[in-house]
């Protein structure tokens, strides 16, 4: 870079620059020398920017879940990589409790399936309850079988309202409005139930909620919320806490291929 100098001075001065403003452009330029022209620096990048397009090239799938995992902290740059998707014509699933994990994953239709940490509001240990539930006792059929399975003390109000809102319980109850609802008095009976157990004691009415499900479903343990208002457009919105659209049901768009 000293061998620089005299020319870019000359040349400087030819073309009617400062001689103090040009020593101090070149100042600048040699400090830059010192770490953006090395090598192996950039032998380094250039074998990384081969791996990650070969890798996005052949594995789309698998390489955005990836990338998306290691922002979702950053629904600002969440985003953007789910227009990616788009662009790569892949399909990013709908936050969704009854599949999801705490990163983004790919299912086995290479499908992006989103990430339940890139829900503000849903930490690490209330996803892995969720999980563990899901895994030792199959799919969640409804909000009270999702509460009385999972340990009160990893799931509490404020973390079930933010998965409401994201349209993670959307699978397990008819629309969102009758689902918060329901919420106070499924957590209630969860909390009852946890407290009964730890107790040793059986309630002599039984688990009400743990039978709902032999009868038909839904009918059962939503008809007291059923008539609830369902939530406008601007109500759902003005509740999303992650990077997702809202029809006029409540539920989110499943395709990211294009329209």
């Amino acid at each position: 870079m000293a061998k620089q100098r005299d020319g870019f001075m000359e040349g400087c001065a030819a073309n009617g620059i400062d001689k103090d403003l040009a020593g101090n452009i070149f100042d600048l330029v040699e400090k830059f020398a010192g770490y953006g022209f090395n090598k192996s620096h950039s032998a380094a990048y250039a074998l990384v920017s081969y791996q990650t397009a070969w890798l996005k090239a052949h594995y789309p799938g698998p390489f955005m879940a990836a990338v998306m995992s290691t922002e979702m902290d950053n629904l600002d740059k969440v985003v953007p990589l789910i227009e990616e998707c788009r662009n790569l014509r892949l399909t990013v699933t709908p936050p969704n409790v009854n599949v999801g994990g705490y990163k983004f994953t790919v299912d086995t239709d290479a499908r992006v399936v989103y990430g339940l940490g890139a829900i503000r509001g849903v930490g690490e240990g209330p996803i892995g309850a969720i999980v563990e539930a899901r895994e030792a006792d199959g799919p969640f059929k409804d909000i009270f079988d999702f509460c009385r399975r999972i340990d009160p003390k990893r799931m509490n109000k404020r973390t079930l309202e933010a998965l409401i809102r994201s349209g993670a319980l959307d699978t397990i109850g008819p629309n969102r409005a009758v689902l918060f609802a329901a919420m106070e008095d499924a957590l209630k009976a969860a909390a009852q139930n946890h407290a009964n157990q730890n107790l040793g004691m059986l309630d002599m009415f039984g688990d009400a909620f743990a039978t709902a499900d032999e009868g038909d479903g839904d009918s059962n343990v939503y008809a007291e919320y059923i008539n609830a208002r369902e939530w406008t457009d601007r109500e759902r919105l003005s509740g999303r806490k992650i990077p997702w659209g809202s029809t006029s049901r409540g539920t989110p768009s499943t395709s990211t291929s294009g329209s």
